[in-house]
């Protein structure tokens, strides 16, 4: 199946443009097109991802028909190109991990979107879909994104509260906000399960969306601060024995 020129989704896919980004390591601007996850940087060879925004490939389950299953695969790689190595650092696994909570998340907007429309046609197997993205979703959060905040508020955010102090630490903000976050989990799982007990009900789509609406923003800048600050202020502060005991504490953290 060709692209499918009707959907917005995939312009970027079907008509590329070139963007740039900086290499971590040397500075040098490497471009990388909008149909590419990685490029090597010219200077230094070292690999540069693209930070990937949220798009339908991440929840359409037509998206590898739409783009062509090489395109897909490039986008969306194997599990196995997405592992991390038993070698990475502490901040590659943890960049890793929020650009995969970020994909995960993208799907609540989906999950929106499927309730909305199902509930103006009852019965529309939408409906089923937006509410298996919902629950889709609250699992990741309850496995994966619990995990990572517990590794995060266990081994990384005290090693750095030996250098900064607790009072002074940036991480009594992050974990405020961590707290935020649950709130908001609490909410979305009440309303699933309202969704999952009524065949109907007009007021919970738009209110799944006004919650959406919030802690998908919230956990977006939530990660931004997290790699333009935070982890900077790792590799600036914890010397390299520190960083190894970091890493090797993070991974044998499960839940």
């Amino acid at each position: 199946m060709a692209f499918d020129k009707s959907c917005p989704g995939s312009r970027s896919i079907r008509e590329p443009t070139p963007g740039y980004v900086n290499c971590p390591e040397c500075g040098k601007e490497v471009e990388i097109w909008t149909d590419e996850l990685k490029a090597t940087c010219p200077g230094c060879h070292t690999v540069v991802l693209r930070e990937q925004a949220p798009s339908c490939i991440d929840w359409c389950p037509h998206a590898k028909e739409c783009i062509g299953p090489e395109v897909y695969e490039r986008l969306r790689p194997q599990a196995e190109e997405d592992a991390i190595t038993a070698d990475a650092g502490i901040v590659d696994i943890i960049k890793r991990e929020h650009q995969q909570a970020e994909e995960r998340v993208s799907l609540l907007r989906a999950a929106s979107l499927c309730l909305r429309l199902g509930n103006l046609t009852p019965g529309s197997p939408v409906r089923d879909k937006g509410i298996d993205h919902l629950g889709k979703v609250l699992d990741f959060f309850d496995k994966g994104l619990k995990l990572h905040f517990r590794r995060e508020e266990e081994v990384l955010f005290p090693a750095l509260e030996k250098h900064t102090g607790v009072e002074k630490s940036p991480t009594q903000l992050l974990l405020g906000e961590h707290a935020q976050v649950w709130q908001w989990y609490d909410q979305l799982t009440a309303k699933l399960d309202e969704l999952r007990r009524d065949g109907h009900h007009e007021t919970i789509p738009d209110e799944v969306q006004e919650i959406v609406n919030k802690v998908v923003p919230f956990l977006q800048e939530h990660i931004k601060k997290e790699n333009d600050s935070l982890l900077p202020l790792t590799k600036r502060l914890l010397g390299k024995d520190e960083l190894d005991d970091v890493a090797g504490r993070w991974r044998s953290l499960s839940a």
